[in-house]
């Protein structure tokens, strides 16, 4: 008998509420499983963080998976740990930074169908059958997951095409506020901590861009760049993973400017800037802005360590933006 199933995508913004929808569908689809995915998992150290992804990964799913391909970005100590032989190691042999790393792995993976995971991330229950009956539809270059906590909560693993007023606006506000935002196109770009592709689709891509977007902002824009392809990306909440976040880049200043270089060169490439002018003027106001209201919270903190860094980025960044 042919098996029937119900997947759930999300569609869009609906205008009016402002409020994701969604789509179901019954299909039909043929009994087929691919012959095992290859999992790609970059790397920086906590071995213990990969120990339990391997793990529950193969509990799961060990059946489907044909190969994990763990790429250590040269971590500072070694790992301590046995894996099993699905397992294989690749380590660089000096520090290449996050999408260098996940591109060799991507690279070097021999299933049709990669999937890609943080190394805090992992499976709460078996779901490469259902992945692999989405890719049935042979038009689907990427699929994006939901991700959770330890209580289930959705963590959040997605964002929508950036505009210049959000990126404007901060982060913090944009987020408050990014509804109202009419610039933004609405597509969902899901992140790379939990995401799976099609072979063939990062090959026609060229992969992450790692030249541009080394650290940050990669999975954006290869988002984008499907997008505009004729391939499909679909976001399903059918497939969970855990995942928190918050065990890769430290939140500090130099991620701030990392953030900000990474995201103007998102928008100039996509054609979201149409006056660099304007531009880095009104961006320079919300940064004079922010540092005006650091030093004013320093006035009234006893400890005044806690905006130190925070100041120390946006005096650089200030800089910074004169030269974008």
């Amino acid at each position: 008998m042919t098996p029937i199933y119900r997947v759930t995508f999300f569609h869009g913004i609906n205008p009016g509420t402002q409020q994701i929808t969604q789509k179901s569908f019954t299909i039909h689809l043929p009994n087929k499983m691919y012959k095992g995915v290859s999992i790609v998992i970059p790397v920086y150290g906590q071995w213990n963080l990969v120990k339990l992804s391997i793990e529950q990964n193969l509990h799961y799913d060990g059946g489907h998976i044909k190969e994990m391909i763990i790429v250590d970005d040269c971590s500072p100590e070694s790992n301590p740990y046995k894996f099993d032989d699905k397992v294989r190691i690749i380590r660089n042999p000096e520090n290449r930074g996050y999408t260098r790393t996940l591109n060799a792995g991507l690279k070097v993976a021999t299933s049709e169908i990669v999937i890609v995971l943080d190394s805090d991330a992992h499976p709460v229950n078996s779901y490469i059958q259902k992945l692999s009956d989405i890719y049935e539809d042979n038009t689907v270059g990427c699929v994006g997951f939901k991700t959770v906590d330890e209580m289930g909560r959705d963590t959040g693993n997605f964002d929508f095409e950036p505009s210049l007023i959000g990126f404007v606006a901060g982060q913090h506000l944009h987020s408050k506020f990014k509804h109202l935002d009419v610039f933004s196109t609405k597509r969902i770009l899901p992140f790379s901590c939990a995401v799976s592709f099609r072979k063939q689709c990062l090959e026609e891509m060229g992969y992450f861009d790692e030249k541009n977007f080394p650290v940050l902002d990669a999975d954006n824009d290869l988002s984008m760049r499907i997008h505009r392809s004729n391939w499909k990306l679909v976001f399903t909440r059918e497939i969970e993973i855990y995942h928190k976040g918050g065990n890769s880049i430290p939140r500090n200043h130099k991620r701030v400017l990392i953030y900000h270089r990474s995201r103007w060169r998102l928008l100039e490439k996509y054609g979201f800037i149409k006056s660099r002018w304007l531009a880095k003027v009104l961006l320079s106001t919300r940064i004079g802005t922010e540092i005006l209201a650091l030093n004013v919270q320093a006035l009234l903190k006893r400890d005044k360590s806690v905006y130190a860094d925070k100041l120390k980025g946006r005096k650089i960044l200030l800089n910074e933006i004169k030269g974008y």
